[in-house]
């Protein structure tokens, strides 16, 4: 099942029972109902029904039309020829007085941005316009002009009796188009106090796009509708517009939906283009929470193709980057209690039985499918001859080098990588262990998920955790009482690009705080605190060590390496078979 869930535009072709069970199969979690199109009693009616067939947990989306204007009463649609003249009279519209708001020279969108007219003339009520871009105009299209809707009321009529009915069916979310600043989502959110109706907030106008973050702090979720967006700041502008309005949703956890157009050519075939593909690829990519499909689903030849094919593709996405990770490796601090072995380097670069500390950690990397080109490794203490030994041995990560190395600890080092945004393996650089436990960490579920070794007898530089009966780390510190741990934090740690946002937060209320003395432990009991679930790994007795001081590395020399080397070997060998 994909993480990205999908609306499906229901229209007379979809409204059936078999035919929602179908969408739900393929894919759908929310059925959306567009407000704009039948009456009021018809709109009704489809809620109802949907209430009555929709499959269990799919929600109702009842899209409120605004005061988007759409053409009107057009029996048949009209045939548009480029460099043709096109009155539009009054009674064409749903808003009958825009020719009060139009000039000679005014550009005028219709359909979706297929149909482009230019305004040559107001006589009386009649708009004369120009064909640019032609095609069949059909009633109930959309109509768009520039600069033109801070001067009309933001709710129609229509959308009043339409919150009225989606009040009264008690459905889930209600989209509020043409928004251009918050105070209309607020008068919008204030109708529906006392109710559990969310406000999803269309971001289809350039004041919209101005004042998003005003309108993030304040909507449950928003959709760009890229239909409309269009015609309000151009077609070159809005794959810009999107990225940089999924990245402000992201910074404070709004979830978005990404609208219009997906996949138009499979209205009247069963296969999309690569370009429509790509489309929907990158929107995942981008970190979209949802999509919506509209006509293809409405009205189209093939809906249940097309809602599996864009649920396809959007596993296809979280599958790769679900296997996509970072790694940061923190080797930044003081190598005492190692005598003059650590005079002229740090001891990450220690050998533990034919390999450096640092050596193994990248091999691990390596065979957890995480290349040396996506590792940084933070340092400090001596950190000229970490760079040039990695450099000998082909590293071709990046390093960042932290000089308050002695007066601060992992937190600061981490904090200093300003890896956000990945999927991160977190790692100290002091540390050794079998690489079946960083396969495992990997493949855990969670957001956070910390390696732990399940013991209970500890020393004083153990970072300890308290872990509880759902496996979550409610607690991690040195200081916790031995008699009351359940475990140690072994110094590794997975971070999904989701829960890097609380990391990041932490991180940086530590160092605006001053704690530079925090260890990362201290961060992870922070996000818990916070309500974060940070999950645990356990080592299940496989070998690992840290190493600390002189006998540290005796340990990891006699007993711990040779451990790991045989698990290895036999890990080959299984793989053999």
């Amino acid at each position: 099942m994909s993480k990205t869930r999908f609306i499906c535009t229901i229209g007379p072709k979809t409204a059936s029972k078999t035919w929602l069970t179908k969408l739900h199969a393929s894919g759908m979690n929310i059925a959306r109902v567009n407000g704009a199109h039948g009456s009021l009693d018809d709109v009704n009616k489809m809620i109802a029904q949907l209430k009555k067939d929709l499959p269990k947990g799919v929600e109702i989306l009842l899209d409120l039309p605004g005061n988007k204007i759409r053409t009107d009463n057009i029996a048949e649609p009209i045939m548009l020829s480029k460099g043709a003249e096109f009155v539009i009279k009054p009674d064409n519209l749903t808003y009958r007085p825009l020719y009060k708001s139009l000039k000679i020279g005014d550009q005028i969108s219709a359909a979706d941005g297929s149909i482009k007219l230019e305004v040559t003339a107001i006589k009386g009520e009649d708009i004369h316009t120009v064909v640019h871009v032609g095609g069949p105009l059909a009633t109930r299209k959309g109509i768009n002009i520039r600069g033109i809707h801070g001067e009309i009321p933001f709710d129609f009529e229509r959308d009043i009796d339409l919150l009225n009915i989606a009040i009264d069916a008690e459905i889930d979310y209600v989209g509020l188009s043409f928004v251009r600043s918050v105070e209309q989502v607020r008068r919008i959110q204030s109708q529906l106090v006392g109710t559990s109706i969310k406000v999803i907030a269309k971001v289809e106008t350039a004041e919209a796009v101005v004042q998003v973050d005003k309108i993030l702090a304040d909507a449950a979720m928003i959709m760009i509708d890229r239909g409309d967006l269009e015609a309000e700041i151009g077609k070159e502008h809005v794959p810009l517009t999107q990225k940089m309005v999924l990245k402000r949703a992201a910074e404070v956890d709004v979830p978005v939906i990404i609208a219009s157009q997906f996949l138009t050519s499979m209205l009247d075939k069963p296969l999309p283009f690569m370009a429509e593909v790509s489309d929907i690829a990158n929107a995942v990519l981008d970190g979209a929470n949802i999509l919506m499909l509209s006509e293809e689903t409405a009205i189209g030849e093939y809906p249940e193709e097309c809602i599996a094919t864009m649920s396809r593709v959007a596993s296809a996405v979280e599958d790769a980057l679900a296997r996509d990770f970072e790694a940061v490796i923190l080797a930044a601090g003081p190598s005492t209690g190692f005598g003059s072995l650590t005079k002229n380097k740090h001891k990450c670069m220690l050998d533990v039985g034919g390999t450096t500390i640092i050596n193994h950690i990248m091999k691990n990397m390596k065979l957890a499918g995480i290349p040396s080109e996506k590792v940084t490794i933070v340092t400090g203490y001596n950190n000229d001859q970490i760079e040039h030994y990695m450099g000998a041995n082909v590293f071709d990560g990046n390093f960042v080098y932290n000089p308050w190395y002695e007066t601060t600890n992992m937190a600061v080092s981490l904090w200093l990588a300003q890896k956000r945004d990945a999927n991160l393996i977190l790692c100290y650089g002091d540390i050794i262990f079998e690489p079946s436990i960083l396969e495992d960490l990997i493949a855990a579920e969670g957001d956070i998920v910390l390696a732990i070794d399940n013991r209970s007898n500890f020393d004083a530089e153990d970072e300890k955790v308290i872990i509880n009966s759902q496996g979550h780390v409610i607690r991690a510190s040195k200081e916790i009482p031995d008699d009351e741990a359940n475990g140690e934090f072994i110094g590794l740690a997975k971070i999904s690009r989701k829960g890097s946002r609380s990391l990041w937060d932490q991180l940086g209320k530590i160092v605006r705080e001053e704690n530079m003395h925090s260890f990362l432990s201290d961060v992870f009991e922070r996000i818990a605190n916070s309500g974060q679930p940070v999950n645990s790994c356990l080592t299940h007795g496989r070998a690992w060590n840290d190493n600390d001081n002189l006998v540290d590395l005796g340990v990891s020399r006699e007993k711990i390496y040779p451990r790991i080397r045989d698990a290895r070997s036999a890990q080959k060998v299984e793989a053999k078979r």
